[in-house]
């Protein structure tokens, strides 16, 4: 019993040091006027912490809170006209998940051919997102969990960092400029504590259907279902507070960061410089679909280019929100690739000989 409540408390002790860590990188993010503080700064101070050595975590319960916390403020996003445009969509749709399969073959051939990684492995650190699922059956083939979840952060990682560039720089947004979320809240119309009682509502009863049943994303996605089902019908208009998005935020950002702990430089440099390599591969990959689409169907390129980014949906589903870039359509067409990623995923390991298990 001891024991239990000793590892309980180190691990809510580094937890806490992790939330710091990422703090004080999204307040250096701020002090040098650089955009998504919370998401970036605190990803790249837990980075940098995590491979300089300090033991650094955040325990699965509290990435869990901010999933539902963020699914359930991404569902506010979503509105009456939301519904009408989801039909125009549908070639985005399509082209995401032939990309998805696009991007599976590209990294697969790129890691089973220059990392040195057997087919198993290379297959796993394939995947475009999903790394939770990934490494649940990951483990019933005997795989390299650390190899794969490497290789899946690095190409994180690049895709985090390579996005405000693009936006910038090909889209031609304007990023918002970093700031402390205690400014007066955003529409003190629609404030009521009624309203944020009902958002709270939403994030429980999707948490705890998410714990019933056990689903991978589910922290993320029945909060947001919840949520957005409310918001779409007219129900309610709720808008969360800023220090809760933020909060949000910092929680995902940081529990990028602290997956690098355990690692130094040099398996850095060893394994993760080529799934770096292609997730900048991938991004301009995206980049150039995102323009082409763009041209085609007149849907905005930004908000093209995050959905069929590959990177996870709580991460992309961050970086929309902390950019206001049409969240709710960002999110829904993440949350379908997950679902495909799923029977994906069970397809490619059925091909896996038995022997390996």
């Amino acid at each position: 019993m001891m024991n239990r409540v000793s590892s309980y408390m180190q691990s809510r002790s580094k937890g806490l040091i992790a939330l710091g860590v990422g703090l004080l990188g999204g307040l250096s993010f701020i002090q040098m006027g650089l955009s998504l503080p919370w998401v970036l700064g605190s990803l790249v101070a837990c980075s940098l912490a995590a491979l300089c050595g300090v033991k650094l975590a955040i325990p699965s319960a509290w990435r869990g809170y901010a999933m539902a916390m963020l699914g359930t403020i991404l569902g506010s996003s979503f509105s009456p006209e939301t519904l009408h445009t989801l039909s125009q969509w549908v070639p985005t749709l399509s082209v995401m998940l032939i990309l998805t399969v696009v991007y599976f073959l590209i990294s697969f051939k790129v890691l089973a051919r220059w990392s040195g990684m057997d087919r198993i492995n290379a297959t796993f650190a394939a995947i475009p997102g999903g790394l939770s699922i990934v490494s649940a059956i990951a483990d019933s083939y005997k795989a390299d969990s650390r190899r794969i979840a490497l290789s899946h952060s690095a190409r994180l990682v690049a895709l985090l960092a390579l996005t405000p560039i693009v936006l910038h720089y090909v889209g031609h947004y304007e990023l918002p400029a970093s700031a402390l979320p205690i400014g007066q809240y955003a529409d003190q119309a629609t404030f009521s504590w009624v309203s944020q009682l009902v958002l709270v509502g939403c994030a429980v009863a999707g948490w705890l259907l998410a714990r019933q049943l056990r689903f991978a994303t589910g922290m993320l996605l029945f909060p947001l279902l919840f949520s957005a089902i409310l918001h779409a019908s007219g129900y309610t208009q709720a808008i969360a507070h800023p220090a809760a998005a933020a909060l949000s935020q910092l929680v995902i950002g940081t529990s990028v960061g602290v997956r690098f702990v355990g690692y130094s430089w040099k398996v850095l440099i060893k394994d993760g410089w080529l799934s770096i390599l292609v997730g900048i591969g991938l991004a301009l990959l995206a980049v150039v679909c995102a323009l082409a689409l763009h041209t085609l169907t007149g849907a905005p390129f930004g908000a093209v280019f995050l959905v069929l980014l590959p990177g996870g949906a709580p991460e992309i589903g961050v970086m929309a929100l902390a950019l206001n870039i049409d969240p709710a359509i960002v999110t829904t067409h993440h949350l379908i690739r997950v679902l495909f990623l799923v029977s994906f995923l069970g397809w490619i390991t059925s091909r896996i000989p038995n022997s390996t298990k």
